[in-house]
C-alpha cells in the first residue's frame, strides 16, 4: 500500500510519527509538508524524509492563492506514487484526491464551529472525516470516531516514556517545582479575531509563579524581553519535560491536551473557551485542565493558587490520568489497523461495529 501523510502543525509530526515508523516496515509511506522551521527540525529530528510544497503563507488572501499551486503539486505526488489513501488536515490532499483514485482521510480534534473555512472547503469533499468520539455529535456523512485523542498517537503510555535527563538539561532536580507558560502566535486561519494571554497578564503570571518555582517558555513568536526564560532543550523533548512541570499555563490548545494526558494541571486562557468540545471533555469529564476567557484572568489566578496549595496534587492528576487511560485507547495502534484494513476498516468504523477493547 502507499500511503501519503501531510503535516500542517508541528503538533502532526507528533501525531502521525509512531504511525509513520510502524507503517514504512510493510508499506511506502510518503510525507509531505510546508516550509515551516519548526516542522521540518522535527521531522529531521525523528529522520522523517518528506517533499514540501514551499513556504507557508499567512495572510488569508495569500493563502487562498497559494492552496492553488499546493492542490497542482499534490496532485501530482498522489498521481506519481500512485498514492491509495491521504491521511492528514490536509486541504490539499482532500482536494486533490477527488481527481483521483486515493482514499481521503482528514483528521481534526476540533469543532466545525471553529474551524468555518475548513468546515465549509475541506470537510464536506473528504472521503472519510476522522475525529475523536467526543465530536461524534457532529455527524459528518462519513465520519469515523475513535475513544481517543491525537495526543494519546504518541503520549499514550505505551508509546511514551519520560526522560528524566530533561531536568538536568534545564537545570532541574526531580521533585523541584517549575513551571512550563507556553504561548502561541495565533496565525492560523481559524485563530482570526481570537487571542489569548496579552502582554500584561503574561508578565503578571511570571511574577506571580516565581514565588514558587522555576519558570520556563515556550513562545510560538520571538517575543525577546521573555528570553531568559526560554528553555533550553530541544523540541522534541518538550513532552518529557511537560511530564515532570508542576503546572502547565498558556494559551495553546493543543498543549493544554498533552499535558492533561500525561497527567500535569493545565491552564489555558484564551478566547476559544467553551468552543472545544475535546478540552471540554478533558475538563469537565475529566477534570484534567482548566479553561479560562482573558477576561478571567484573575479567576485562572485563584485557581492555580488553590492547585499549589493542594498536597500531593500531582499525585491527584495521575490518579484522573489513570481513570481517563482507561476508557481511551492506543491510537496509533488503532489507525495502523484502520489504515492497513482499509476500505472495509473505514466502513466497519463509521457502521459502529467495531469493538475498540482490541486497542487498550
Amino acid at each position: 500500500m502507499n500511503i501519503l501523510i501531510d503535516i500542517n502543525h508541528p503538533a502532526q509530526v507528533h501525531y502521525f510519527r509512531n504511525l509513520y515508523k510502524e507503517l514504512i516496515i510493510k508499506h511506502k509511506v510518503y510525507v509531505t509538508c510546508k516550509k515551516v522551521p519548526l516542522i521540518e527540525k522535527l521531522l529531521n529530528a525523528y529522520n522523517i524524509p518528506y517533499l514540501t510544497y514551499g513556504e507557508k503563507k499567512y495572510n488569508l488572501l495569500s493563502k487562498a492563492i497559494s492552496q492553488i499551486k499546493y492542490n497542482i503539486e499534490c496532485y501530482n505526488i498522489l498521481k506519481k506514487y500512485n498514492i491509495n489513501i491521504a491521511l492528514g488536515s490536509s486541504i490539499s490532499n482532500v482536494h486533490a484526491a477527488k481527481f483521483t483514485k486515493t482514499i481521503s482521510i482528514v483528521t481534526t480534534d476540533s469543532d466545525l464551529s471553529a474551524i468555518p473555512l475548513a468546515a465549509r472547503f475541506v470537510y464536506p469533499f473528504a472521503d472519510y472525516l476522522m475525529t475523536p468520539d467526543s465530536l461524534a455529535y457532529q455527524k459528518h456523512p462519513k465520519q469515523i470516531c475513535y475513544p481517543g485523542y491525537q495526543e494519546l498517537a504518541y503520549l499514550h503510555p505505551k508509546r511514551f516514556s519520560p526522560d528524566p535527563t530533561v531536568l538536568d538539561e534545564c537545570g532541574l532536580k526531580e521533585g523541584e517545582p517549575f513551571f512550563i507558560l507556553r504561548f502561541t502566535a495565533f496565525k492560523a486561519h481559524h485563530d482570526i479575531g481570537m487571542y489569548g494571554l496579552s502582554k500584561e497578564q503574561k508578565w503578571n503570571l511570571i511574577n506571580y509563579l516565581k514565588n514558587y518555582g522555576k519558570i520556563l517558555i515556550t513562545s510560538e513568536k520571538a517575543e525577546p524581553e521573555f528570553s531568559s526564560f526560554n528553555i533550553p532543550i530541544a523540541p522534541e523533548k518538550i513532552h518529557s519535560l511537560i511530564y515532570y512541570a508542576s503546572l502547565l499555563i498558556c494559551d495553546s490548545q493543543t498543549m493544554t491536551t498533552e499535558a492533561a494526558v500525561l497527567g500535569t494541571p493545565a491552564f489555558r486562557c484564551n478566547t476559544f473557551v467553551n468552543k472545544l468540545t475535546v478540552i471540554e471533555e478533558i475538563e469537565k469529564l475529566y477534570g484534567l485542565a482548566y479553561s479560562y476567557h482573558p477576561i478571567h484572568y484573575n479567576w485562572m489566578i485563584r485557581k492555580i493558587e488553590s492547585i499549589l496549595n493542594t498536597e500531593n496534587y500531582k499525585k491527584l492528576w495521575q490518579e484522573k490520568r489513570s481513570k481517563m487511560l482507561q476508557e481511551k485507547i492506543d491510537v496509533t495502534a488503532f489507525w495502523i489497523w484502520l489504515l492497513e484494513n482499509a476500505p472495509n476498516s473505514l466502513e466497519k468504523v463509521r457502521l459502529n461495529k467495531v469493538d475498540f477493547k482490541e486497542f487498550k
